[in-house]
């Protein structure tokens, strides 16, 4: 996934450009990913998704976080960007 979202942005700029999409891109992307993943939760769990908006905001952080930010700055390292 990585790899693809990376050749993607490459084939339509150049490489020193393509870092400052990249990052925001897979922060934003694992963010929402985390939302959803927590919004079906809520759905198969019956919880009010108004009671429970701290801790999806607090998951979309941390995913977007860790699995974004972190992880893209360990592929483009493993890449020698």
């Amino acid at each position: 996934m990585y790899r693809g979202l990376w050749n993607f942005i490459t084939k339509y700029t150049d490489e020193s450009h393509a870092v400052s999409i990249f990052l925001p891109v897979m922060i934003m992307g694992w963010t929402l990913a985390g939302l959803a993943i927590g919004l079906v939760v809520c759905a198969c769990t019956g919880t009010g998704i108004m009671a429970a908006l701290a801790d999806l905001i607090c998951a979309g952080g941390y995913a977007g976080l860790i699995l974004g930010l972190f992880g893209g700055c360990f592929f483009l390292y493993r890449i020698g960007v």
